[in-house]
This record gives structure tokens, C-alpha cells and sequence, in this order.
């Protein structure tokens, strides 16, 4: 498991020259890239460091450099002593029993990977990996008294902070769980910095400081962006705590709104003057035509099925491949006009739709809301009318809960229905309504079945149990008004997408499962009043929520 130690030590050191990716594997990618060679990349771009960074004349600064470089040839020492022919055969067999894993257990087995590869190297040549250890020990202590050294121009502390980040990265091998804590309360110390702040808010929104010194304060900003990029890389890969973009610790407080350098990497790296930009940028999917994002849903593969017309599903992957599904009705020649009114995906990629259907009768022209549920493959395997709920050809919303039952809610109908997954209707109950006012329905549904509904026209999200008992009221921040929200199942958050009037922008608010706020994060500005809304969607199986816009789908 060398090779997971070398990997490590690659992107480590990559980052205090602004390089998101594994620097060697890059330089190496038409060849063979072997450990030996990607540490002699390593050793001699450490080299480099010292003679091309301007500025490096302070004692800390070089202390940590020294303690940093020593401790990396001692690492690759006891990487040499290794037995490359029992490495292969282990990672070999690992590799093949983690196809056979399940999710949680991959997660486990990820995560103790680097403990694994450590505790092999620790067998093998002690005296070498535990000399290197002490020495990146010695780096991270030295690097954090540059760091909070005032007298240093910001330049230098951004540097001490990278120093910082790759020696206790290398140092908590054995545990990466303590390196993370101990980065991330550091990441709040280098963002809490009032020069931080100001070079952020500078080049976000312009203004004329924007116009000085302009190369030194994009510098700057790459290499914050790069520290969060690596640390995100390094929590997701060997986290046993799963991290989203959503809820990433290391935002930095701007003028009226936070900035969060994962969620938001976009607004800063595709500058013109932004020369390489970062590995993993937002997720966006950009479609080739209209959708509706109130009528979309994430299935377990991650795919995006959205209501495209009165008619058609499009069903689009995350690579951007895109089908069309045609829903025709047993009673075509008797339809006059038909409406997708609502969309949701089970557990089991079971999609529920509830169409509007307007059809000549002997009596007359019948309206009804008729549900069509199809399979994975999106073939209608089942159709009911639901005569319990008058057609109005008003908007429905749709939620699957873990029992599979189909909780439904209508935008001008004061009750919650929760039907089987046939369609045939167990109960209902009303929910709190202020002065008769119905608000935008949203809802969504918890890991415990709780049932979850925007109230107070949009100010808060009521939770009821699941049988309809009020448990809990989340009122939003003054001025946010709830657009959706879903429940994150991974991390087990409410994740609220609001808009604010006040500043024409939209937010992403993280509760607590008890609903205590616990970020508030800028998500974008209004392009348009013109624009349909954005939507908020997750599925129980799949790491990624994703809001979704009429032509473009941003995953998180």
C-alpha cells in the first residue's frame, strides 16, 4: 500500500505550488508512472521551491521548509524498505474485495487505507518513518508560528498555512480523522484573518482597489482556493465522516453574504486571469432544452428525471446523456388536455407521476388527477385515479418515505395525503395555515419518516411526525423565504435553498436535524424575475443533492 503513502505525499506537497491535482501523475500521464519515479518528482520540485519563491527569507518559514524536506526523504526512505512484491499482492486482493463492499463499508475501508499502508511501513523500517514523523511534526509547530507571526505580509502567512496543512497531513498518517480536525480549525484561522477577507471581497466584487495590485491578490486567492481544495479532497477520500460542499467549515465572511470556497469555487476560478483552474470545479450540467425544476427528482443513479413537456419525461445522466420517456393514457382518443402536475423517485428508482387529465365523458368533459407509476425502466406498471383529491389542475408535490407510502400535498388543499404506493389513501391531516394563505409547496421527507412542509408563507418548515403530529417549527433568518429544501441523508441535515428579496440573491441554509442553523452559505444572484425557480433535490442512496435550474443542473 506504498503507493498510497506516495500519492498522499504527491498532492501534499503539489499544493504549495497551487496544484489541486497529484503533480507527478500529471507530468507523468503519457508514461508509466511508478512510486520511485513520482517521489524523485517530489524530492526535486522541494528543491525548487526554495530558490524560485520569492520572499522566503524568514527563519520560521525556512525551518518548516528544512523540517518538511527532511522528513520527506525519510519518508521515501522507509517507502524504498518496503516489499514492493507483498505491496501489489495485498492492494490486489484489497482492490477486489472493495468491489464487493457495500457503500458503508467502502467508506470504512477508504478511510483506513493510509493506517493500513503506515502500519506496513512502520513494521518494516521504523527507525526511518518514525525520524520522518518527528520531523513533520516539527514543521507543522514551526509553520504555525510563522503563521500567527503579525509581522509577516499576508503573502508569507498564506504560505505558512500550506506548510502547516501538508505537515500534519504527512505527520497524522496513521489517522487522518486528526489531521482533518486539526486543518479545519486551522482553515478557520487563515479565513478569519481581516487581509483574507479584504483580498476576497476585493476580487469578487471589484470596485477600484480592484485595479491594484492585481497579480499579487490573484496569487493570494489561488492559493487560499488551493488549500480548501486539497483539504476537501483529503476529508472526502479518507473521512469516515462524509463532508459535503454545502456544510464546508472553511467559509470566509464577506460584506452581507459568506463565501464558501468549495461550493462557490466557480464565482472566482473562471476568470480570464485565472490561468489553470482547479480539478473539480461546481458540477454543472448544462442541458440542450427546457426542463422544469419544480417537477424534477434525483434517482439513485444520480440521473436528473424532470418533466420536459405536458407528456414527456427527460431522463439526464451525470456525464450528460439525455432519453426521452412518452407517457400515453389507456384512453388517448377520449383526452382532450393532459398536465404532469407532480414527480417523485422511490428507494427503488420507482418513478410516481400524477397527471391532470381532461377527457370527454357522457356527462360531459371530466378533469381528474390520475397516478402513473413506472419502473426503473420507465415502463407504466401500475395507474390509479385519485378521486380522493379534487381536480383543479393545480401543481401537486410528491414524497416517498422509507415505508414507500406517497405523501402528497397540493398547492390550493390545506391537507397532507398519504397514500400506499398504489395510490389508495391511508389517511390524511391538515396542515397550519396563517390568515387562509396557502404557501409555495415544498416538502420533503427525513431518515425517520418525519414529514416536512414549508409554512408561514414561506418563512419556516413545519415537521410533523408520520402520522401527521406537528413536532417542530424552523423559522428562517429574517428577510430568507423557503424556495425548497430537502433532507441530506448522508450527513442527515435539512438543506434549505431560500431567497432573499432584500438582496436579490439565493442562499443555502443547513439545519440540524433539531433545526438549529448551522450555515448560511451565498449561493447565487437572480439572473432574472423572469427566470422559473430553482428546485432542490437528493435521493436517500447517492452522496449529492442538486438544485436544478430550467436548463442547467448544478450537483453538490
Amino acid at each position: 500500500m506504498a503507493s498510497i503513502v506516495t500519492s498522499i505525499l504527491s498532492c501534499t506537497v503539489g499544493l504549495l505550488w497551487n496544484k489541486a491535482r497529484d503533480t507527478a501523475a500529471y507530468k507523468l500521464k503519457d508514461g508509466d508512472t511508478t512510486d520511485e519515479k513520482i517521489r524523485e518528482i517530489v524530492v526535486r520540485e522541494l528543491n525548487d521551491i526554495k530558490s524560485k519563491l520569492d520572499g522566503l527569507s524568514r527563519k520560521d518559514l525556512l525551518s518548516s521548509y528544512g523540517f518538511l524536506k527532511e522528513g520527506v526523504n525519510l519518508l521515501n526512505a522507509s517507502l524504498d524498505n518496503s516489499n514492493d512484491d507483498e505491496h501489489k499482492e495485498t492492494q490486489d486482493n484489497h482492490d477486489e474485495t472493495s468491489t464487493m463492499l457495500d457503500g458503508a463499508e467502502c467508506i470504512l475501508n477508504q478511510t483506513l487505507e493510509p493506517s493500513r499502508a503506515v502500519g506496513k511501513l512502520k513494521t518494516q523500517s521504523d527507525k526511518e518513518f518514525q525520524s520522518a514523523k518527528k520531523r513533520f511534526e516539527e514543521a507543522r509547530k514551526t509553520a504555525t508560528h510563522a503563521f500567527f507571526n503579525e509581522a509577516l505580509s499576508i503573502k508569507d502567512r498564506i504560505f505558512a498555512a500550506k506548510l502547516r496543512v501538508c505537515s500534519e497531513i504527512l505527520e497524522c498518517l496513521e489517522s487522518p480523522e486528526i489531521a482533518m480536525t486539526g486543518c479545519e480549525t486551522f482553515l478557520q484561522d487563515l479565513h478569519s484573518l481581516p487581509a483574507i477577507r479584504e483580498i476576497f471581497s476585493v476580487y469578487i466584487t471589484g470596485g477600484i482597489k480592484s485595479r491594484l495590485n492585481k497579480a499579487e491578490r490573484l496569487d493570494n486567492v489561488k492559493s487560499v482556493m488551493m488549500i480548501n481544495y486539497a483539504l476537501y479532497q483529503f476529508h472526502f477520500k479518507f473521512g469516515r465522516k462524509r463532508t459535503t460542499k454545502v456544510i464546508w467549515p472553511g467559509v470566509i465572511d464577506l460584506a452581507g453574504r459568506r463565501f464558501n470556497p468549495i461550493l462557490n469555487w466557480q464565482e472566482v476560478s473562471t476568470r480570464k486571469s485565472w490561468v489553470e483552474g482547479p480539478m473539480q470545479p461546481r458540477n454543472d450540467l448544462l442541458l440542450d432544452e427546457n426542463i422544469r425544476p419544480c417537477h424534477s427528482a434525483l434517482n439513485g443513479h444520480g440521473d436528473i428525471v424532470a418533466v420536459r413537456s405536458e407528456v414527456d419525461l427527460k431522463v439526464v445522466s451525470k456525464t450528460g446523456e439525455s432519453k426521452l420517456v412518452t407517457l400515453s393514457d389507456p384512453t388517448e382518443d377520449k383526452v382532450i388536455e393532459r398536465y404532469i402536475k407532480g414527480l417523485a423517485v422511490d428507494n427503488n428508482n420507482n418513478v410516481y407521476i400524477v397527471k391532470c387529465l381532461e377527457t370527454r365523458g357522457e356527462n360531459g368533459d371530466v378533469k381528474s388527477y390520475v397516478l402513473n407509476v413506472l419502473d426503473d425502466t420507465y415502463n407504466v406498471k401500475h395507474r390509479y385515479t385519485l378521486n380522493f383529491v379534487k381536480a383543479t389542475g393545480s401543481g401537486m408535490k410528491l414524497a416517498i418515505n422509507n415505508n414507500n407510502d406517497i405523501i402528497m400535498i397540493k398547492n390550493d388543499d390545506p391537507y397532507v395525503h398519504v397514500c400506499d404506493n398504489s395510490g389508495h389513501l391511508k389517511f390524511k391531516f391538515e396542515r397550519g395555515l396563517i390568515l387562509g394563505q396557502l404557501p409555495r409547496y415544498s416538502l420533503s421527507i427525513s431518515n425517520e419518516n418525519d414529514i416536512m412542509l414549508s409554512s408561514n408563507k414561506d418563512r419556516a418548515v413545519d415537521v410533523y411526525s408520520e402520522r401527521g403530529k406537528l413536532k417542530s417549527v424552523i423559522n428562517l433568518p429574517v428577510g430568507h423565504k423557503v424556495v425548497g429544501f430537502v433532507f441530506h441523508h448522508v450527513i442527515c441535515k435539512i438543506v434549505v435553498l431560500s431567497f432573499n428579496y432584500q438582496s436579490d440573491s439565493y442562499f443555502l441554509l443547513c439545519y440540524s436535524k433539531t433545526g438549529e442553523l448551522q450555515t448560511l452559505t451565498f449561493f447565487s444572484k437572480r439572473t432574472s424575475q423572469l427566470d422559473l425557480r430553482p428546485y432542490i433535490t437528493s435521493h436517500r442512496s447517492v452522496v449529492p443533492i442538486a438544485v436544478v435550474l430550467a436548463r442547467k443542473v448544478i450537483y453538490m
